[in-house]
């Protein structure tokens, strides 16, 4: 297939930065030739053990050919996203000569993104960023949103801040070798945006999906081009996504409890889709949502190859007691005994109750819903709502 080359500008109200797409024998080329024109006076690579070695080598060379450039590597690890790896690597950066005309360069997934993201915020309060990412879910998703934060002790993504990269460039040759968990996980942030935005594209992206995760770079830049597409239309004028844009949040309060209790083990992209099932079964409950559009979350998720149950060893009390910490909380007036989630009405409605998008679900409704989704105790067997 010839090379991928497209470029979109990325623009929620007065802030833009551009957002490039590429394949091919000349990416790494005009790569350089975008840095040189930050004319920085050194690059600090910020990647994580799970990025391929020489990728790594790939892009250190590249940038050393720009400017001085040194490479800094955190765990692979959910549990390692937190302050003391921000504040180990601060140390590091800043003592290897970092200055404010250094650029940060997030090379990897989410995981180095964020911790890349909130260090560049943080050096000097603040100094420029790039954004390399190595995963398609880096790629669709966590490049999207000017969210930058870690994990505190009790909670996901507590410590944060929202800062704009100079540049995000994919490089789509570097999703060539990643597993085919590793694609379906992210395509349910695609889905995500189909359900929760764009409903238009459903019969697009349901054609397209395959459980086997073997899609050809065209496909895969046009799920890209979908979620940079999703995102802008709903951060527009939210770039702190505070309003409209809390959509972008739906299935993440149950997926985000999950993700954290199985230490990463359920992938983010997974442990959302899940989120959302569940999402949808409370709007069932309420009487929002009919049956059929719950419905079609499962289909695209299956088609998709994805997980549509919650992990066995998983206890509703565990979940709910992490929701309770949920980094969505304060939108809105504390209800005791009640959750603060993204519903929807149906597909591409989220519900609002009065000029807000967040609703407060009664906890014997969230139960029921995250039950529907666990195995019985008894069987051990999986229970479709």
């Amino acid at each position: 297939m010839s090379a991928i080359a497209f470029e979109r500008e990325v623009q929620f109200g007065d802030i833009r930065y551009p957002f490039h797409v590429q394949s091919g024998d000349r990416s790494w080329d005009e790569f350089a030739r975008r840095m040189t024109e930050l004319d920085a006076d050194r690059f600090a690579v910020v990647t994580d053990e799970g990025v391929p070695a020489d990728l790594v080598a790939a892009a250190e060379t590249c940038l050393a050919a720009v400017a001085a450039t040194a490479v800094f590597t955190v765990p692979n690890s959910e549990k390692a996203k937190n302050v003391e790896t921000l504040d180990r690597l601060a140390e590091q950066v800043i003592g290897a000569g970092a200055t404010r005309n250094t650029v940060i360069v997030a090379l990897g997934g989410g995981l180095a993104g964020n911790v890349a993201g909130l260090l560049a915020a943080l050096i000097f309060r603040g100094i420029r960023l790039v954004h390399l990412p190595t995963t398609l879910l880096g790629m669709s998703d966590s490049v999207l949103s000017l969210k930058q934060a870690v994990n505190s002790r009790i909670g996901k993504n507590h410590l944060g801040t929202f800062y704009t990269p100079v540049l995000v460039w994919n490089n789509l040759d570097f999703l060539s070798t990643l597993p085919p968990e590793e694609i379906r996980s992210a395509l349910c942030e695609t889905i995500k945006n189909v359900l929760g935005i764009c409903p238009d594209r459903y019969d697009e992206v349901a054609a397209k999906l395959r459980p086997d995760a073997v899609y050809d770079m065209r496909t895969i830049s046009e799920f890209i081009d979908l979620c940079v597409t999703a995102k802008i239309s709903v951060m527009r004028l939210d770039h702190r996504e505070k309003r409209e844009a809390l959509v972008l949040e739906y299935g993440h309060t149950v997926g985000h409890a999950a993700e954290l209790l199985t230490g990463g083990q359920l992938r983010h992209g997974h442990a959302i889709g899940v989120g959302m099932l569940v999402a949808a079964r409370v709007s069932c409950l309420l009487g929002l949502m009919d049956e059929s559009d719950a419905e079609a979350h499962r289909i695209l998720l299956e088609r998709n190859g994805s997980p549509v149950a919650l992990p066995g060893q998983l206890t509703v009390d565990e979940i709910l007691a992490v929701v309770r910490r949920d980094n969505k909380r304060g939108y809105v007036p504390a209800r005791p005994g009640a959750a603060d989630m993204i519903v929807l009405e149906g597909l591409g409605r989220p519900h609002w109750v009065g000029d807000n998008i967040i609703t407060q679900v009664d906890e014997d409704i969230l139960r029921s819903a995250i039950n529907s989704y666990l195995p019985e105790p008894s069987s051990g067997t999986t229970v479709a709502a």
